[in-house]
């Protein structure tokens, strides 16, 4: 399948700061609840899944989900996927707080029937392709343990790898960790472009997502977003020359 695309040089990128500043913005003046972000943003990450596989239905995904707000992203895109024909397994960081967002999620593709594991242990190395919502645009550099291990077993089952917003590992505004982090397929990035993934060779084929932001929390960055989503409510991103 073929997305609407445009080249890198074309637009801007916004900031983790920024993006954090506007998540915070969104509740306090819109009253949009980051749950309500997360369920567009799985469905957005789902439904790219589906056509970039040609197809889920009785193929083997396998999410691997951190206990933050993309771990929260990856298990509604689990949910998402099982709805769509694929046989679904987690392996999860076990968030220390199970009323989290990623704690709410957990319980419910557990009822839902989706095998759960304690990751790493549930990475399925025979999976046609795995989902990585271990870290999003909240890492701290150096990675601590067991977090680098973590994304070694990602990379180590060498399938097609879809990361949610930024390949867990790598600082999404330098680009900083990217040798050590998962090596993407390709990513979908959510909201806006992240200045770290314009040139970073492990996040594949790179897309953003529209998941609802309001375009007025942008400022200066309002109208580059808009012309992209203009485009399409996923966008690939396409290399500089």
């Amino acid at each position: 399948m073929s997305w609407p695309a445009v080249s890198w040089d074309r637009v801007g990128s916004i900031s983790s700061a920024a993006l954090r500043e506007a998540d915070a913005e969104a509740e306090s003046t819109f009253g949009i609840e980051p749950v309500q972000l997360m369920e567009v943003a799985g469905w957005q990450v789902a439904r790219f899944v589906d056509a970039f596989v040609d197809g889920v239905q009785g193929k083997r995904v396998s999410v691997v989900a951190g206990s933050g707000n993309n771990g929260g992203d990856a298990l509604v895109a689990a949910r998402f996927l099982l709805q769509r024909g694929a046989i679904v397994n987690a392996s999860i960081v076990a968030p220390r707080d199970a009323a989290s967002l990623a704690g709410r999620h957990a319980v419910t593709i557990r009822r839902l029937g989706i095998p759960i594991a304690d990751a790493p242990e549930g990475i399925d190395a025979s999976a046609d392709v795995l989902v990585d919502g271990l870290f999003g645009t909240g890492i701290r550099l150096p990675l601590r343990d067991p977090s680098p291990g973590l994304i070694a077993a990602v990379n180590a089952t060498g399938r097609p790898i879809v990361a949610i917003d930024v390949p867990s590992g790598m600082d999404a505004d330098t680009g900083v960790g990217a040798d050590a982090a998962v090596r993407a397929a390709a990513t979908v990035t959510l909201v806006a472009p992240k200045a770290g993934l314009a040139r970073a060779l492990n996040a594949g084929r790179v897309f953003v997502a529209d998941i609802g932001m309001p375009l007025a929390l942008f400022g200066a960055e309002r109208e580059m977003l808009a012309a992209l989503y203009r485009l399409g409510d996923l966008v690939e991103l396409v290399p500089l020359s």
